[in-house]
């Protein structure tokens, strides 16, 4: 699987002085590193991980008096331009400018961080708008959970997104110039749209779009640059053509058959659920004012996702967590709803915590996160109980840092 590079982790503010952590229980995806213990974290990373250790003078001490530490969360797939209501489409159908667009995602992504989400990948937006916020988050200009950014997505004519934020491209060669086109405006993963989707009227969400030689070419220019490329995938057809390509995730992954398991189990491909976004459509339907087409495209497939899901998580396939955050009325801060969905349908909770920690970092190529060790980039959160027992302990942190600088206490 290829691994992207890292941005660059700039403090959210910057820290004049170390935190000292005091008796707290701390637990990431590995299980429990200590029943009791401290953490010392200076210049924006984890230094030191023991029991007993003594604060320094002009160090803070923050007292856990028992509470669970845990990694900062990672959301896997959100789209930071859409609104979250119930068309967010609309809004960038309406011909809204990019700053406008730009000065909605802002003001949305202080509230993803404190949830809790220090952490996100974002797999489209028009105008190169999710490349932009990703640079103003990483030169600390515009606060907010670090960004991995995918620019456009890559769809045939007239395919899923075509509308309101993807390029078209027709044959291998299109598709391998727009992805040199996104990589030069500063993408750190590729999105190719391999099926319709159900926020695009006028196609079926689920049929093949992209060939698998359209998604090798993309893969091909985006693995030279050390590139990820994430499928979004809702059937089967187009999930095997993704996998022969040799895409890193496949988003959504409705009907799942023991083929498509089997082959990303072989080629190292995770599975990027998004399981919430299909539950609220299903839950809300049209009296909230989601789009009929969207509401009927999700209904046809709604018993084709879950038994696929349960199934590679039985078999071992690699989970990551992401919600679909910026669809209808999905919060991207709202990943522990995500989690629990995953517990209900077969994961156990050390396994929806690592897929939402470690799991994560390693597939958006983030070494230094999603672990609580020396050396460890110190995006923490503090919550009361025990997220292994309960995974939904984790939607009402009491602290939340970003590399290493607290961005929410209460």
């Amino acid at each position: 699987m290829t691994r992207a590079t890292a941005p660059p982790v700039v403090p959210i503010a910057a820290a004049s002085v170390g935190m000292l952590i005091r008796d707290a229980r701390l637990v990431d995806g590995r299980g429990v590193v200590l029943r009791r213990g401290d953490l010392r974290i200076s210049q924006g990373r984890i230094r030191e991980v023991a029991a007993g250790l003594v604060a320094r003078p002009g160090e803070r001490e923050w007292r856990a008096e028992g509470r669970t530490v845990v990694p900062g969360l990672m959301n896997a797939h959100v789209h930071v331009s859409f609104d979250g209501s119930a068309d967010p489409a609309r809004e960038l159908l309406d011909g809204r400018e990019p700053e406008a667009i730009l000065e909605g995602a802002r003001v949305r992504l202080m509230a993803i961080l404190r949830a809790g989400v220090t952490t996100v990948r974002d797999l489209g937006a028009p105008h190169g708008v999710g490349i932009t916020l990703a640079r103003e988050v990483a030169s600390g200009i515009t606060v907010g959970p670090r960004i991995v950014a995918a620019g456009r997505p890559i769809c045939i004519p007239g395919g899923h997104g075509h509308s309101f934020m993807s390029v078209e491209v027709t044959g291998g060669a299109e598709a391998a110039d727009a992805t040199r086109v996104q990589l030069a405006a500063g993408a750190q993963v590729i999105k190719v749209m391999a099926t319709g989707g159900m926020m695009t009227p006028d196609q079926v969400a689920g049929e093949p779009q992209l060939s698998a030689d359209e998604m090798r070419a993309v893969v091909d220019v985006a693995a030279a640059a050390g590139i990820p490329v994430a499928a979004h995938s809702e059937g089967i057809v187009g999930t095997m053509a993704a996998i022969a390509a040799g895409v890193s995730s496949i988003e959504h992954g409705h009907g799942l058959d023991q083929r498509a398991i089997e082959a990303m189990i072989a080629s190292d491909v995770a599975l990027v659920p998004t399981l919430l976004s299909d539950e609220v459509i299903l839950r809300n339907g049209v009296t909230a004012g989601i789009p009929t087409f969207v509401v009927e495209a999700c209904q046809r497939l709604a018993d084709s996702l879950l038994p696929g899901f349960e199934a590679a998580v039985r078999q071992g396939v690699q989970v990551v967590a992401g919600n679909d955050g910026g669809a209808p009325l999905v919060d991207p801060g709202d990943l522990v709803s995500e989690l629990e969905l995953y517990v209900r349908y077969g994961m156990r909770p050390e396994a929806a915590l690592e897929s939402a920690t470690g799991a994560a970092a390693r597939l958006l190529g983030l070494a230094d996160l999603g672990r609580i060790e020396s050396g460890a980039i110190a995006d923490l959160l503090v919550v009361d109980g025990d997220p292994l027992a309960d995974i939904g302990v984790l939607r009402s942190p009491l602290l939340v840092m970003s590399g290493g600088a607290v961005v929410h206490e209460g």
